[in-house]
């Protein structure tokens, strides 16, 4: 009797050896997904510092804004280490709050990012909160977040999307999948935790505060920045270095005197 117990023992215990994993199949395991900064070719992508040099856009998306395909590759694996596949495009985000405390919004998206038409209305800006994915996780549960907008059948490839437009940065972009918040590998070789997504923008300066029409808009005040930024170090170089190759130079200036007066309806509107 007691052999027998021992044994139905042993088999609930391999049942539910199966039954716990299995359960947890479908859901991302932060430990294991992870996303990467690329630009270029999807099948010959460049990663890591090389790729950054394309992380930057203008309110009006247009342009050089995030050119080359700028974008993240976003990996999603369960607890055993198998991707997850057909994860829904709107389900996989980098999420903004939409604008700061100051002006009523509040969340745990970037709140220094300025995407709201509540404070943006002459020019009427469109509410960016999920910068969604461009497609579907795939069978290795692979997808990509192209910054200016997607390619329908291309993911990975850039095409400008209206929909996609803002002011101003954030020390840290948050990118959720299913709700799971996800962290930066600077290669796809790298650990988790070794790359923090940030996003450059040539609005660097004001609209944070609840002032209409103050933001989302490439003024005089960010071409003096830059101007007067040439050559400097110090806390707010990094932003406006926009070509990130570490220093505030002559490419970043000529960024800056292309973008003048653009907002969310100047060049192109939408």
């Amino acid at each position: 009797m007691m052999l027998k117990v021992a044994k139905l023992g042993i088999a609930i215990a391999a049942v539910l050896a199966w039954i716990v994993p299995a359960a947890y199949a479908g859901v991302p395991d932060v430990s294991q997904s992870f996303y990467v900064p690329q630009r270029g070719s999807v099948g010959t992508p460049t990663e890591g510092t090389a790729a950054l040099s394309t992380f930057r856009g203008c309110p009006n998306n247009d342009g050089t804004s995030w050119a080359n395909s700028a974008r993240i590759k976003v990996v999603v694996r369960d607890v055993n280490g198998n991707g997850i596949p057909g994860i829904a495009a709107a389900d996989i985000c980098l999420l903004f709050n939409g604008g700061t405390a100051a002006q009523g919004f509040s969340g745990v998206g970037a709140d220094s990012v300025i995407a709201n038409s509540t404070w943006n209305q002459n020019p009427l800006c469109p509410d960016v909160r999920c910068v969604q994915a461009d497609d579907q996780t795939d069978a290795t549960g692979t997808t990509f977040i192209t910054f200016t907008g997607p390619t329908a059948g291309s993911p990975g490839v850039g095409t400008r999307s209206g929909l996609r437009k803002w002011g101003h940065y954030d020390t840290i972009i948050p990118v959720y999948v299913l709700g799971f918040q996800l962290q930066g590998r600077l290669t796809t070789a790298s650990a988790n935790g070794t790359y923090t997504l940030q996003l450059k923008n040539l609005d660097t300066t004001g609209g944070l505060a609840a002032t209409l029409d103050a933001g989302e808009t490439v003024t005089s005040a960010d071409f003096n920045a830059i101007a007067n930024g040439i050559n400097v170090n110090n806390a707010v170089s990094f932003w406006r270095d926009f070509d990130s190759n570490g220093t505030v130079g002559a490419s970043d200036f000529n960024l800056i005197s292309l973008h003048v007066n653009h907002n969310c309806a100047t060049p192109n509107n939408p």
